[in-house]
């Protein structure tokens, strides 16, 4: 049997165990010294935004501004992202202040880092680029006094990079009252954003129009210009657009014109409730060599989910040509009803 003295010992022991094993991991812990001296130990989860991110393991989470970081180190390789783009990957600890000296690492010396320098650490890693958009098809087929048949076929096509943004968008639409054709048009847009920041980019738009029965064989309108975009978040869109653009009008029967003109856009999201979604796109194009000339197209639709990437679109496209021509209306106002499925 183990006497007084035996559990005594062991006691002891054990507490000597427990103090070198607590000592070890606070050893172990990074560190973060602040401006006024504070000390804190934990794992430095992040630095994005300006705020440094330490986990302590009794307590949540604690955020600190970067600014008021003095020195820090870690335990383990971190991944530091610097201003002009280059990427670090090491252990780092903070011999002077405001300064970082990150290990060395494969192909690389030892090196040291300004604070000031660090625009991130441990990023989340970047999603990656995908096209994402829709598919749309309606009509509808008359038959008996009068026989009538609507057709149109939609593709909305967006990639969107943290730095860029590429669209692809045609629409065509054909309509017979009993055989005869009395509408058929077909309309196409590209367009590449470039961001300078979130919310400033500049842009290069191209927008196409064919309509037989407003005598445009192709009508092409291209130019660059610089937009601003207010918001940019899951249910709410909007984004505001100047620019210039040349555009060259290849008619059919009449004479084909080119001209300058200015160009404006307002391009709008807004979800209402749970499963709807308005959106508007609308541009006008004021004609800079004859003032007081413009064509504008505004299209507005309400989107109602059905579930599984399918949902019902109610599209109303209004077309105006402050000068359209002999024997023609200024307005077209086209309604569509169709079934749209997403990608």
């Amino acid at each position: 049997m183990m006497g007084k003295c035996g559990y005594a010992a062991l006691r002891q022991m054990c507490q000597v165990v427990l103090l070198v094993f607590l000592c070890s991991g606070y050893a172990l812990a990074d560190e973060v010294i602040l401006m006024n001296g504070d000390r804190l130990s934990g794992k430095i989860i992040d630095i994005k935004d300006g705020i440094l991110t330490l986990e302590t393991g009794y307590s949540e989470p604690v955020k600190l501004k970067f600014e008021a970081v003095q020195q820090m180190s870690s335990t383990e390789p971190v991944e530091l992202h610097l201003n002009d783009g280059e990427v670090l990957k090491g252990e780092i600890t903070t011999s002077t202040d405001r300064q970082a000296a990150v290990a060395a690492g494969p192909g690389r010396e030892a090196v040291s880092v300004a604070f000031d320098n660090i625009a991130a650490l441990n990023p989340p890693p970047k999603k990656p680029v995908t096209w994402m958009g829709n598919i749309t098809l309606g009509g509808n087929l008359q038959d008996g006094n009068t026989d009538s048949m609507n057709f149109s076929a939609g593709a909305l096509a967006v990639r969107r990079s943290e730095n860029d943004r590429f669209l692809i968008n045609v629409l065509y639409n054909k309509t017979e009252d009993n055989g005869e054709s009395t509408a058929e048009n077909t309309y196409g847009q590209l367009k590449y954003d470039y961001f300078l920041n979130p919310k400033w980019y500049l842009y290069l738009n191209i927008d196409m129009l064919s309509d037989e029965f407003k005598d445009i064989n192709f009508r092409t309108s291209v130019g660059p210009g610089f937009g601003y975009q207010i918001w940019e978040e899951e249910g709410r869109a909007l984004g505001l657009e100047a620019g210039l653009s040349y555009t060259n009008e290849d008619m059919d029967q009449g004479e084909d014109t080119d001209w300058l003109a200015a160009r404006l856009a307002v391009n709008f999201l807004y979800k209402l409730f749970d499963r709807i979604v308005f959106t508007d796109q609308f541009v006008i194009y004021p004609n800079l060599d004859d003032t007081g000339e413009y064509t504008l197209r505004n299209e507005a639709a309400l989107v109602t989910d059905i579930g599984a990437s399918w949902a019902f679109k109610l599209s109303n496209i209004w077309e105006r040509n402050s000068n359209p021509g002999s024997d023609l209306e200024k307005d077209d106002f086209t309604w569509i009803l169709g079934l749209q499925y997403s990608f």
